[in-house]
């Protein structure tokens, strides 16, 4: 036989961390002991059970709190919860949880309307949650984004801009130089955490995937964070003073990238950071896990203003397949180190088409350290590490660390090779050029297209076509397409929307 919760409760505030704690008197009935009026109710009122539960709190006044009644409507198949006005049904998710509510009905009824509640209407003095957006509206990429409730201030990203060079900005050496109480990084891109070895004086929290691969980057280059990062795992919550932030694991071309839900005082705002849906993680499971309301949404929107479509990990792997099926010629893959979904769309395409794949020492290292099934050398006996330079120091230790790695001598002796080669590398296929036929080739250009006018990037491309290399444009975004935004909106009913990370451009890597 089912059973039904229902009962009476008190909401307290948290004056430490906001919210409501929730002190209730819990009562189960068989379903079938509904009487003829048609629900089941608790007996009891509020004032007769005050003593039950009132040396939790700091008033003798029962009728001081907000509070409210659950009973159970045989004929609708549902609860019903009344409750004081001051309290939605995101306040109530916890009263949901105790009396065990797979659907109620939200009622309003003036005998719930508490003291407390008649008080902060005419002067309202509990904090609110807010956020300001100090810079991302009209910038691709660079979002700095305050979170703040009562005392508390978080700075949501800590990235450099991306065309500011070596200099900070005015608006960045403000946030490095402001007290907050903690920096929340969605991911590891330099335009959200390229200035988090900066700022010092404060807790800074990113993804447990994401800061081993920072690691290992400043670890190529010598470097060492300071004592302050914390790392945040996928659905786990945690607190900052009173705002409770959930990270949601999301697909992007950043490993391990997350969206964050700030909630406190019974508001809600959700940051996308950056995501999409058209890589191999599967989007019905964040889009089931995500809230189905929420005060504001704040959403990445770099590819909002083109309306076009994104294809998908999978049909740019088989495109690589195609091409590298026509050709027992070597072929290059110009892509970002760090894009971790692209690597492994090239090593499947590679093992498709049976060829072995080679990651310069330092696309190795990051490939080891996001760990798991990541084609990497020794893990994966048909990848291998080469080095496009003379390694000294820490470098050279940690290429040899490598059992799966050939030298420019070797490579040359087999063409079924795919290579990962960036601009730096130009002087090292013009070595391997010398020692092998690279005329037809084709170099996998996998980067947003953008980056093409950079001086660097266009002489590369320039001297790999007079080698007879043939390039193709190959790419697949990293963020979501405008179809994916209207279903991330859908599914989160936000009753405010703010776009970020969007300009008059196109789309970027």
């Amino acid at each position: 036989m089912k059973l039904i919760k229902v009962g009476i409760f008190w909401a307290v505030p948290d004056k430490y961390e906001g919210g409501w704690n929730f002190y209730e008197v819990v009562k189960s009935y068989e379903l079938s002991a509904a009487n003829s009026l048609g629900f089941i109710d608790y007996p009891y009122s509020h004032y007769e059970k005050w003593d039950d539960v009132r040396s939790a709190n700091e008033t003798p006044d029962c009728y001081h709190y907000p509070r409210g009644r659950v009973l159970y409507d045989t004929k609708q198949n549902k609860h019903r919860i009344f409750a004081d006005e001051c309290l939605d049904e995101y306040d109530l998710q916890e009263i949901v949880e105790l009396f065990e509510i797979e659907d109620f009905e939200l009622c309003r009824d003036e005998h719930y309307v508490s003291s407390f509640t008649k008080k902060h209407k005419q002067k309202v003095d509990m904090p609110v949650l807010t956020y300001n957006v100090l810079r991302g509206k009209d910038k691709i990429g660079e979002n700095l984004i305050e979170i703040s409730y009562g005392d508390t201030k978080i700075l949501v990203e800590l990235g450099k801009a991306l065309d500011g060079g070596d200099e900070l900005s005015d608006i960045e050496k403000s946030v490095l130089e402001t007290p907050y109480n903690a920096v929340i990084v969605s991911h590891y891109h330099a335009d959200h955490a390229g200035l988090i070895e900066f700022k010092k004086d404060c807790p800074i929290y990113i993804g447990s995937g994401a800061y081993r691969i920072l690691a290992a980057m400043n670890e190529y280059r010598g470097q060492a964070f300071a004592g302050n990062i914390t790392t945040y795992q996928n659905g786990r919550a945690f607190t900052v003073g009173g705002i409770r932030i959930t990270p949601f694991l999301c697909d992007h071309s950043a490993f391990d990238s997350y969206m964050l839900l700030f909630e406190a005082g019974g508001k809600s705002i959700l940051y996308t950071g950056d995501f999409r849906f058209h890589g191999r993680k599967e989007k019905e499971q964040l889009l089931a896990r995500l809230p189905k309301k929420v005060s504001t949404l704040i959403c990445e929107g770099t590819n909002v203003q083109t309306g076009k479509p994104c294809f998908s990990e999978s049909v740019l792997e088989d495109t690589l397949v195609g091409i590298m099926r026509q050709s027992e010629k070597p072929l290059f893959v110009l892509q970002s180190a760090t894009n971790i979904d692209r690597l492994v769309s090239v090593y499947r395409a590679a093992k498709r088409s049976g060829r072995i794949l080679y990651e310069d020492n330092y696309a190795a290292l990051i490939a080891t350290a996001a760990g798991g099934k990541i084609p990497r050398p020794d893990v994966f006996k048909d990848v291998f590490a080469f080095t496009p330079r003379v390694l000294y120091g820490r470098r050279k230790d940690m290429f040899f660390e490598f059992e799966n790695k050939r030298g420019l001598r070797q490579i040359p002796k087999k063409t079924n090779f795919v290579m990962l080669v960036r601009p730096s590398m130009l002087e090292y296929v013009k070595k391997l050029a010398e020692r092998m036929d690279l005329s037809r080739a084709v170099l996998i250009y996998s980067m947003w297209i953008g980056y093409k006018e950079r001086p660097e990037m266009a002489e590369f491309l320039t001297e790999v076509e007079k080698m007879g290399i043939k390039i193709k444009t190959l790419h697949t975004s990293g963020h979501a397409s405008a179809d994916d935004i209207e279903l991330l909106k859908q599914t989160v009913s936000a009753d405010e929307y703010v776009t970020v990370h969007t300009s008059a451009t196109t789309e970027n890597e």
